[in-house]
């Protein structure tokens, strides 16, 4: 709590400001809104589908999200959409309502994070778990995004990418 004093007369105590988690740089939106906006613009949903326990989605959080490379390929081909697989709050998923848990357990979500890939009609493209460091990241929102995964495996995409380099 902070005393606000005005001269020396105290006006109450107000509560101090909570720390609040560091900015990812990203916009989030709600499951609903990112399906609707992919389907005008013509882009994919990204979901992350994290716990507030799992030190991964943290690190994800803190040391991959907020670059800037990695926000301009998010935001050129994807509405992103955090999930957390435990929430009660409830998402509205292809005209169903459920639990973020229930989408979570539907997209058979068993690790975080997990990333869900998915065309702008809601269909899931693929999903992938686990931490990705900022090139691998990169080098997978690129591949889904640009749609080269219709044409080639993702380590032979790797492979082309490294050598254009």
């Amino acid at each position: 709590m902070i005393a606000l004093l005005l001269g020396h007369t105290s006006i109450g105590m107000i509560p101090a400001p909570k720390k609040q988690e560091k900015k990812d740089g990203v916009t989030w939106y709600s499951l609903h809104k990112a399906q609707q906006l992919a389907k005008e613009n013509d882009k994919k949903v990204l979901v992350f589908a994290e716990a507030s326990w799992c030190p991964y989605c943290k690190q994800m959080k803190r040391e991959v999200f907020p670059k800037m490379d990695i926000q301009g390929t998010m935001k050129k081909y994807y509405y992103p959409v955090k999930v957390d697989i435990e929430s009660q709050e409830t998402v509205k998923y292809n005209g169903r309502e459920m639990t973020k848990a229930q989408f979570s357990q539907r997209m058979q979500v068993s690790a975080t994070p997990t990333f869900i890939f998915m065309d702008k009609s809601g269909s899931v493209i693929g999903t992938q778990p686990g931490y990705l460091n900022h090139d691998v990241y990169k080098a997978l929102l690129t591949y889904i995004g640009t749609d080269a995964f219709r044409n080639i495996g993702f380590k032979k995409y790797l492979k082309r990418i490294k050598s254009v380099e």
